[in-house]
């Protein structure tokens, strides 16, 4: 209808002039004028009593009325009367207004949904005539029908078509061309005639402040299909759904709801009748939505939140709701459209104040999300050369989109009807799905929301591709049964279709117990026979998709030969003798259906991977501290003053669940405080095994079949390996020896076959009782692991090795094999003596009557005590190799060879820690005692020789040292040549006594000859080396050259950093000799730094009474005094002299020396 040309021809006759005179242009004009898309308005209350033309006419008019004066001549529009599809005594018509919106409904154009300050109703209405009124509307909600199905034959199906997110009912579907073609109202009309199409509306505008969710949006489809098909003959009538993007979320939703409903519900009717769908972009795996919530959103908080929330991408919402839908396509026709073309962010334009999308450029909806990837046999795929937007904008007929799109939904309409109509036949009497989980939830449940999102994605992921499985695996008490636990209950919360069953692996009896209890709650047919194979009808039961999705949890799975080995069971026979056949394994009932997932959990990691494959399972860790307290937090109250012993106590159990619910259940049957159960827990091993084995209290949510004690359910695990694979049960035993942290496996293996250890190891790192982790210490074996056990885990072995009188022998088995393999304390070895260091010092620990170990007890302190005096620890080493001493006493006797070595270390000891007479007893005491056993031309003899006559330059005994040192020098060459390592160490030694003597240059001479030869057979870095590099250095300092002194001095120093580090002994002596050569030359302020650094150092680490202690005051204090600082040398050295005179008493040579210095220093002073 074009009034504009109408009113202009009837009063301007020059106008018709120039209409015939330029015709064929203006015509041409009036054609695309005709053609331009304008805005379409839908138009509710017209009367059906009326015919289609009568209602045209009376429209024209009554829009006509409402136009104002100036709009008579410029508006043209076009209407078309369609069926209301609601059955309620109305027609409904879509007016198109295509040169601009009249006045009177120009405020339906600024968002009404976002203007409080109008009423809708009283802008939309106008009246038709004196007695009808009708209403105007731009939004399309609910349903609308476009166009009347052929009226001479039958209506073949409704087509439902449903837009996405901040969409428009009818403009989304609208193509861009100048004719701005409907391709759902103006294609399908010609192409699907017996059709009843209708969009369906909703209000998912950004803008507006909404709090709708999926459901909600899913609801109220729901409710406005019962209104559209409200005759048992609608309801019955095939669907045919189109939907793009977030509409397809929304179908989605309906679909899983009705496939859930009961038969009698309206919705369960909507399942029965859809055949197929058309699926536009659908983002079934969420939408990357960072653009668009910044757009609804802004800086604050709003309204439109939730939904977003809900459809972002990697959601669990629609992950969960994925699953179920593919679950419920059986029979039913899915054609997935995919987008080929990316799309533009959303900007905001400031200069408009709008925004649109002209930002970068990206894929609103991927393959992966778009398509169900199922068979092709149950999914079409088409790919469009379109982005998001415009994937469902057809212009014309032939659009490849639309033909694809048009072809389908011939295909559907051919097979339809028949197949929905039997399925209305088909009798339903489906049981509803239900939870079988033997434990009631935990309202406390804490923390594992890590393991429990890999789960999710895991199986999800799985079942997006067929039948999904995973496990979870770790020791025993961490967690694991809980874990499943939480996440039945939550599957069940997301997918209450889901049926969820709870099975127990343990033992064969209570897989198939577990098997009949499930038969019987789904009603599966045939279960009461009793010659019925239970498991393989339910096994089919399981696989029959039409029965619904399904999780089953297999707990304690940790018997692989229980679940795949074939056993033989028993029939009665006729005669009344039972029948032996065998059976197929356990793990062969377990169903790879799609409409399936299990869940394991299992202490045996082979087992799990047995039953799900690689890259399926997942380890459960003890917990964080933090979840730790907080569990312990909700079973019993902890007051502020107790959080610091709670914290202590989580963490002396290891951060395991059970062991901590066990002490809090213990703590609050006994009304005790924390710190009670903690004193009493710390006390010994004992009290730990008790506590941690009560059997008074009980978990809930604990199988009854096992132990809510710690310690007994490891044991129940040790007893199992021990069964199976005795190895790995020994093994196990040896290894409760070791310190439990950092166990090498060079000195597990023990001379045993390489493959025969790595069997051993085996269940126990599958049981979680061990875990190895490589070292990357070069010094070791390549490749070598360290492997480590819990603390709790070590006890309850201990405990079950003192049940079977067992660890006596492990014990000295453990002493035997450290004996053989801790090595002698050489730099190269240094780095697996610090990695065996604490396994042989609790090794030391044990208290054993047999005099074989205490022999290797013996040896192996010997072997701690001299790598630990070489690093430094010259306490420690003291104290351990008494005890060395005192057992080879006892069991060898005095004069015992190996009882003269221990007395010989132990001197060496006494001697780092400045104990010189002591030392120099040991000494004499090792000299007599080789003397007798060698002879004095032995080398043993001439090493303790050079050992006492250390002893004796340390105490200022310069004439006998040197007798004694020229003895052993002499002796050595006699015996071992020259150039014998230890012929060169005795060469200095004799050097160090005669320039204590003042004879530098035969002492510089002997150095020389020593040093020449450390490095010819050690190289220059050696520690031997470097010792006489030093002793060298100080004999030029003491005769003048300070310059060649200084060189050796550094050189001495830089290499024991290298070698001991900055704070070892031998390093602060190297350096206290340097600042000396400092002194000397007057760089005073270097060698106080110097000194400083040394004292503070020898104060810290060696305490005030130390020699090397008060060594390094004498030499600050001589270094302050040549400075000038007369009064703070004097002061320290007094307090040198008084420590060393209360330390050594009156005699002591050190001692001597300070009081010389003292005094004079002090008479200077005068």
């Amino acid at each position: 209808m074009v009034l504009m040309w109408e009113s202009a021809c009837a009063t301007n006759p020059r106008l018709i002039y120039f209409l015939i005179s330029v015709a064929p242009t203006i015509s041409l004009w009036i054609e695309m004028v005709a053609r331009k898309k304008g805005v379409v308005f839908r138009v509710s209350g017209l009367p059906a009593s009326r015919s289609d033309d009568e209602l045209k006419e009376t429209l024209k008019f009554a829009i006509e009325d409402n136009l104002e004066a100036d709009e008579q001549s410029k508006l043209t529009f076009h209407a078309a009367i369609v069926p209301s599809c609601y059955g309620n005594g109305e027609k409904v018509a879509l007016v198109e207004f295509g040169s601009g919106v009249p006045a009177f409904l120009s405020k339906l154009m600024v968002n009404p949904l976002d203007d409080p300050a109008h009423n809708p109703l009283d802008d939309w209405q106008i009246e038709l005539d004196d007695d009808t009124d009708i209403s105007f509307d731009k939004n399309f909600f609910g349903f609308t029908q476009l166009y009347a199905p052929n009226p001479g034959l039958p209506v073949t199906a409704d087509i439902i078509a449903i837009t996405g997110l901040d969409g428009h009912a009818y403009g989304s579907w609208r193509g861009k061309g100048n004719l701005g073609r409907m391709w759902l109202r103006d294609f399908l009309c010609k192409d699907m005639p017996c059709c009843r199409t209708m969009t369906y509306g909703y209000n998912s505008k950004l803008s507006t402040h909404g709090i709708d969710t999926i459901m909600d949006y899913s609801r109220g489809l729901v409710e406005e299909l019962k209104k559209v098909r409200n005759t048992e003959e609608l309801r019955k009538r095939p669907l045919f759904f189109i939907a793009h993007s977030f509409g397809g979320i929304i179908l989605v939703h309906c679909l899983v709801k009705a496939v859930q409903a009961d038969d009698k519900d309206y919705i369960s009717s909507l399942y029965k009748a859809t055949y197929g769908m058309l699926l536009f972009g659908i983002p079934h795996k969420g939408l990357l939505i960072d653009d668009i919530q910044k757009m609804a959103t802004g800086k604050d908080k709003h309204p439109r939140d939730a939904i977003l929330e809900q459809i972002r991408s990697e959601s669990d919402l629609l992950a969960n709701q994925l699953v179920d839908f593919k679950n419920l396509l059986r029979g039913r026709k899915v054609v997935s459209f995919s987008e080929m073309r990316q799309t533009k962010k959303l900007e905001f334009n400031s200069e408009i104040g709008r925004w649109g999308r002209t930002g970068d450029y990206f894929t609103a909806v991927d393959a992966d999300s778009a398509l169900l990837q199922l068979p092709d046999s149950m999914e079409e795929k088409i790919p469009l050369d379109a982005d998001h937007t415009m994937m469902v904008k057809f212009d014309n007929r032939n659009d490849k989109g639309y033909t694809s799109a048009r072809d389908k939904l011939r295909e559907f309409e051919l097979e339809a009807t028949s197949v929905v109509e039997a399925r209305f036949l088909q009798p339903q009497n489906r049981l509803k799905p239900s939870l079988m989980i033997p434990f009631q939830r935990d309202s406390s449940f804490v923390g594992r929301e890590d393991i429990l999102v890999k789960i999710s994605q895991k199986l999800k992921q799985s079942a997006s591709s067929g039948h999904g499985r995973a496990a979870i695996v770790g020791l025993g008490g961490v967690g694991k049964s809980q874990i499943a636990i939480e996440y039945a209950y939550r599957v069940r919360e997301s997918a209450p279709q889901t049926w969820v069953f709870w099975v127990h692996g343990s033992n064969d009896a209570r897989f198939k117990q577990a098997y009949t209890d499930i038969a019987a709650r789904v009603e599966l047919p045939g279960r009461d026979d009793p010659k019925a194979d239970i498991l393989r009808l339910l096994y089919n039961w399981l696989c029959d998709e039409r029965n619904g999705q399904w999780l089953i949890i297999l707990d304690n799975a940790d018997d692989d030969e229980v679940l795949h080995f074939s056993a033989m069971d028993s029939d009665g026979a006729m005669d009344g003798t039972e029948a032996l056949h065998e059976t197929a394994p356990l793990a062969s009932f377990l169903p790879q259906s799609s409409n399936g997932r299990i869940l394991v959990t299992s202490r045996n990691l082979g087992a799990a991977l047995n039953l799900v494959g690689t890259g399926n399972v997942f380890r459960v860790e003890p917990m964080a501290e933090e979840e730790a307290l907080v569990l312990l937090k909700t079973r019993i109250s902890v007051d502020k003053a107790f959080v610091n012993d709670a914290k202590t106590l989580v963490k002396r159990l290891g951060y395991i669940p059970l062991a901590i619910t066990h002490a809090a259940a213990y703590i609050e049957v006994r009304t005790q405080t924390i710190t009670t159960y903690l004193e009493l827990f710390r006390e010994s091993e004992e009290n730990q095994a008790h506590l941690l084995s009560d059997r008074e209290v009980r978990d809930m949510r604990r199988d009854g079949s096992g132990s809510s004690a710690v310690i007994t359910t490891w044991q129940i695990s040790f007893e199992q390996i021990r069964k199976t694979k005795p190895d790995a049960a020994e093994l196990l035993s040896l290894m409760a020896m070791f310190d439990r942290q950092g166990i090498p496996e060079s000195i597990l293996l023990n001379g045993q076959n390489r493959l025969q250890f790595e069997d051993a190891v085996a269940p126990l790192t599958s049981f979680s009782l061990i875990k190895a982790q490589r070292t990357k210490q070069s010094e070791l074996q390549f490749g070598e692991r360290l492997f480590q056990m819990h603390d709790l885990v070590q006890l309850a072995t201990k405990k079950w090795l003192e049940v079977q009188m067992q660890v006596g022998t492990w014990q000295n088995i453990s002493l035997r094999i450290m004996a053989t393999s801790f090595p002698g304390s050489q730099l190269k070895t240094w780095a697996t003596c610090e990695i065996l260091l604490p396994h042989a010092r609790k090794m030391l620990s044990y208290i054993t009557e047999d005099s074989r170990a205490a022999l290797d007890q013996a040896v192996v302190a010997d072997s701690v005590a001299w790598y630990l005096r070489d690093r430094g620890h010259y306490a420690v080493a003291e104290n351990i190799a008494r005890t060395a001493l005192m057992v080879k006493e006892r069991v060898l006797g005095d004069e015992h060879l190996d009882t003269i070595y221990s007395v010989h270390q132990l001197g060496l000891m006494l001697e780092g820690q400045g104990k010189y007479e002591e030392a120099e007893a040991m000494h004499r005491r090792a000299l007599k005692g080789r003397e007798k056993a060698f002879g004095k031309e032995h080398m043993a003899t001439f090493i303790s020789m050079t050992s006492l006559g250390l002893m004796l330059e340390r105490q200022g005994k310069y004439k006998e040292a040197e007798a004694i040192q020229r003895q052993a020098v002499e002796g050595m060459e006699k015996v071992v040549g020259e150039e014998h390592r230890e012929t060169l160490s005795s060469v200095s030694r004799l050097a160090l006594a005669l320039e204590m003597q003042g004879r530098f240059e035969e002492a510089e001479a002997l150095q020389r000859r020593a040093l020449e030869g450390m490095e010819k057979i050690f190289g220059a870095e050696y520690p031997d080396t470097l010792a006489v590099v030093s002793e060298l250095g100080s004999v030029l300092d003491q005769q003048g050259k300070y310059t060649e002194a200084d060189e050796m001095h550094r050189r001495a120093l830089e290499g024991y950093k290298k070698v001991f580090g900055e704070e070892h002994p031998i390093t602060l002596t190297c350096m206290s000799n340097l600042a000396k050569t400092l002194s000397r030359q007057g760089q005073w302020n270097d060698a106080k730094v110097m000194q400083t650094r040394v004292l503070e150092t020898r104060e810290r680490l060696l305490g005030h009474e130390h020699p090397d202690t008060h060594t390094a005051m004498c030499f600050l204090a001589i270094t302050l005094h040549s400075q000038g600082d007369i009064k703070e040398a004097i002061s320290l050295m007094e307090t040198c002299f008084q420590l060393q005179e209360q330390v050594f008493g009156r005699q002591h040579y050190g001692r001597n020396v300070s009081l010389a210095y003292l005094n004079k220093w002090q008479e200077e002073s005068i």
